[in-house]
């Protein structure tokens, strides 16, 4: 086990998790927490955000809308949504996240697969 501090966050990386294991996490664990997750191939690092990285988190993401609104282009924010590929062992919880050359496809849906 790997445990790395910054000042914006604190992370933990564990190494040799299978995916069923992740899931099960995920799921005893429930929405409503504090932490985002990543896994990719058998290797899960859990973030915890402080004040510092959210406040760059709200910065950038004030500015992708302001700029999109300036320049007349459609987007969906999609927040932080879990973005899993179970085939490819992959999963992200991205802080935001934005639907800009595909936003036409997801325009009115409120779930995406």
């Amino acid at each position: 086990m790997i445990i790395t501090l910054t000042p914006a966050e604190q992370r933990t990386v564990l190494e040799n998790i299978s995916w069923e294991t992740f899931e099960t996490l995920l799921k005893e664990i429930g929405d409503r927490r504090g932490y985002r997750f990543a896994y990719d191939s058998d290797t899960l690092e859990i973030m915890s955000p402080l004040l510092e990285h959210e406040s760059y988190k709200s910065n950038l993401g004030n500015f992708i809308v302001a700029l999109a609104e300036e320049l007349g282009i459609e987007i969906k924010s999609a927040g932080s949504i879990t973005l899993k590929q179970k085939n490819l062992k992959k999963d992200i919880e991205p802080d935001n996240c934005y639907y800009i050359q595909n936003e036409p496809a997801v325009r009115g849906r409120q779930e995406l697969d």
